[in-house]
């Protein structure tokens, strides 16, 4: 068997939700300590409303509407469709709001600014591939072989700027104390418990006083999250990533957005940042005991 075989647990079923705009209201709503950048007025809609989209293109899917009035908080900016409001004013610029998850054509929104705000970042501007830490959830610990959880929790947390607790000690503290973090003794191995599960990396996660939302079935949106600069601890299946040859359920840090592409930490293929398109995630996230992710802030 395996020493990946157990990685995540199939002895706890997942839940597997078919994505509605109350879950995505309530997942995306109850985000906090998310800082924002600059407030805009949403406008020109004539009564209709403003979808929010999962990306920056109204041929995404719609997370709801904004209203005419409506305040928001915007904490990035990107470049993506051209979109031209009521009064004949085009802008190829989309802004992100973290509290809604998602983002609003900037040709609706009342900046203050006709184009670029200035001192809001890019949405591709997160953590770059120089930034990122790579662990192995392979270092000798009675639980190696299922801590694709634990070590995904220190990956993310670094990701995100955040020293994981244990850090300091080793990675293997590190690791540890996220299991232990989680309600698990990291000391021992027990049969009738594999893996961890997304509830247990949200514990882990608030153990670092870092809050983070499950969003299940909607891969679009978890990965508009990372774009705008929030990492995700990712469950999938290792049988879709081109550079796995496992086939075992899985954890993994998608820790950023860089060039087009996704910089992604697997803590069973450490040492490196593996780069991966939108089309290799959906392939590992659409697997049993996939189809969910833990986005952090």
């Amino acid at each position: 068997m395996s020493v990946l075989s157990e990685c995540q647990a199939p002895r706890r079923a997942i839940r597997r939700v078919a994505a509605t705009l109350a879950l995505a209201a309530a997942a995306t709503l109850g985000v906090t300590g998310t800082a924002s950048a600059a407030t805009a007025t949403v406008g020109d809609t004539d009564g209709d409303g403003l979808s929010v989209r999962q990306q920056a293109t109204s041929e995404s899917g719609s997370l709801g509407p904004v209203r005419d009035g409506d305040t928001v908080d915007i904490g990035c900016q990107e470049q993506g469709q051209p979109v031209t409001n009521t009064n004949g004013w085009s802008s190829d610029l989309w802004d992100y709001v973290p509290a809604l998850g998602g983002y609003l054509a900037d040709a609706y929104l009342d900046t203050g600014h006709d184009g670029r705000i200035p001192g809001v970042p890019d949405c591709g501007d997160g953590g770059g591939i120089d930034d990122l830490v790579p662990v192995s959830q392979f270092q000798g610990q009675p639980n190696q072989g299922e801590d694709c959880g634990p070590t995904s929790v220190v990956t993310a947390l670094l990701a995100h700027g955040v020293t994981p607790r244990g850090w300091g000690a080793s990675q293997v503290s590190a690791i540890n104390q996220a299991r232990a973090d989680m309600g698990y003794d990291p000391g021992y191995q027990d049969p009738d418990v594999f893996g961890t599960v997304e509830t247990d990396v949200v514990e882990a996660l608030a153990a670092n006083d870092v809050s983070s939302t499950v969003i299940r079935d909607d891969l679009d949106a978890i990965l508009a999250r990372v774009r705008a600069g929030s990492p995700a601890v990712l469950a999938g299946n290792t049988k879709d990533l081109p550079w796995s040859t496992g086939v075992v359920p899985h954890f993994l840090t998608v820790a950023a957005h860089e060039n087009g592409e996704y910089l992604v930490l697997d803590p069973a293929a450490a040492g490196q940042v593996h780069r991966a398109s939108a089309s290799t995630l959906l392939a590992y996230f659409q697997n049993e005991y996939g189809y969910a992710g833990v986005v952090l802030g």
